[in-house]
This record gives structure tokens, C-alpha cells and sequence, in this order.
């Protein structure tokens, strides 16, 4: 049991409770993007639940994490998911790509549990020549843009990768324009439905779950309505999250 892994998520929680203004930017910002996708019958599987935030918002929700918590419904490895072929109608997930060791074979995984017509729907980070600053210098997690997310054999043993080790670099990696056709490839049945950089002041001036924070409650509205105004002048060079939208076809 990761004993660090689980002090990171309680402690995640007692800063969600601190800090409303962070609340505010998870629920209208990107869970609002995961549950506008969601196809709204069917069995919807959050993966990577960590805190089990999202349930609050979904509450028929199931949710699963590697860690052990006691407000989650299954412990589950993102790269072996115990559940049946075709039987899900949506996965969602929140900052868990990133840190699977074999990225890939959570992607097939996701093709093989969805139904046809099911979506995988994930908010991850992104590169940018901004956000590239942020995770590569100010951030606890790596940002490596030669790792190799196709590989399904890491040198490193997963055995050996704590639950929090993460490479923001990841779904940039995957995903980006040039790469997301090699990507598909793996996965034939999948088909992109978005792939929608977004994401920049209100986040980057809250800290996240950082315990400070630069940006009051009182202003966020304020905030993220001329974030929204002005995201089509900073997205391919500043963004700092990404939607990630695929459907399964058949």
C-alpha cells in the first residue's frame, strides 16, 4: 500500500475543503468538461478517482484508483481494469494519464470495457511554449518530451513506479497533431471526438493544491470570463490542460 500516496490524497482533500475558489475551478472548469461529454446512459467509470471529487457532482458514478480510499468503489489498476468487454458507456478521468507507466495499455483497455459509442473522456496537461515553463520549472512532476508513451514495456518495472510519479508530457505526446494518427493506430476503434487545449489565469494564479493561493473567490468570475473571451488567442501557445475526447465506433 502506498502509504505517501494516500497522505497526498488526504491532504488534497483537506485543501479542496480550504480553498473555494479551487472548487469553483474544478467544478466549472473541468469537470464540467468531463460531464458534458458523458453520454448520459450507462454505466460511467471514473479512473484515477484519487480524492473523490467528481462523485459529488455524479453521484451514480464508479469509481476506482490504484490507492485504497475509503470514499472510492474499487481499487483498480488503469492498465488492467476489472470490468467486462463492452460493458461501460463512459470512462472519465482527471490527471491520470500522465502517470500510468504504460499509457498505451490503458487506451486499450478503455477500447476494450467501453460499448460502441462509449467515450473515453480525460482532462490531462498540455505542452505548450508556456505551459512547457510551468511543468518543466515550477512544477514536482517530470515534463519529458523524449519519453516514448507507445512503449508497453518500460525499462523500469512498473512494480517500481510510485502512484504519483507522473511526465506531464504524456497525452502531449499521444495526442498532438502529428503524433495522434500513430496514436489511433493502437487503437483502431477509437475515433477523436476533441482534442481542445484550454485552461490558463484562474488555474495558474489559484496553485491548485498548492496551500497558497493568489486569486480570491470574489474575482474568479471575473477571471474565467475573460479567460474564456480570450482563449482563442493564447490556446496553441499557452494552455495548460487539454480535453480528450474518443469515441469507441464499434
Amino acid at each position: 500500500m502506498d502509504t505517501q500516496a494516500q497522505e497526498l490524497i488526504q491532504r488534497h482533500r483537506q485543501i479542496w475543503q480550504r480553498k473555494p475558489v479551487l472548487r469553483r475551478i474544478y467544478n466549472e472548469e473541468f469537470f464540467a468538461r468531463l460531464l458534458a461529454f458523458r453520454k448520459p446512459e450507462g454505466i460511467s467509470v471514473e479512473v484515477g478517482g484519487g480524492p473523490g471529487l467528481l462523485k459529488e457532482l455524479l453521484p451514480g458514478l464508479v469509481t476506482t484508483d490504484l490507492v485504497c480510499s475509503p470514499w472510492l468503489d474499487a481499487v483498480a489498476d488503469a492498465q488492467r481494469l476489472p470490468f467486462r468487454s463492452s460493458s461501460i458507456t463512459n470512462i472519465l478521468g482527471l490527471d491520470m494519464l500522465h502517470h500510468l507507466a504504460a499509457p498505451m495499455k490503458f487506451l486499450k483497455e478503455a477500447e476494450r470495457i467501453l460499448a460502441p459509442g462509449g467515450r473515453l473522456i480525460l482532462v490531462e496537461p498540455w505542452v505548450t511554449s508556456f505551459s512547457y515553463l510551468v511543468y518543466r520549472y515550477l512544477h514536482q512532476e517530470e515534463c519529458d518530451l523524449s519519453a516514448n508513451p507507445w512503449n508497453e514495456n518500460p525499462v523500469r518495472p512498473v512494480i517500481e513506479k510510485k502512484a504519483f510519479d507522473g511526465n506531464q508530457a504524456i497525452p502531449y505526446l499521444l495526442f498532438r497533431p502529428p503524433a495522434l494518427a500513430k496514436t489511433l493506430a493502437s487503437v483502431p476503434s477509437f475515433k477523436p471526438s476533441a482534442v481542445e487545449p484550454f485552461c490558463l489565469f484562474a488555474y495558474l494564479f489559484s496553485f491548485g493544491f498548492k496551500p497558497f493561493n493568489l486569486l480570491p473567490e470574489f474575482l474568479y468570475p471575473l477571471v474565467s470570463k475573460f479567460e474564456r473571451a480570450t482563449l482563442p488567442l493564447w490556446r496553441s501557445w499557452a494552455a495548460l490542460r487539454v480535453l480528450i475526447v474518443l469515441e469507441k465506433r464499434f
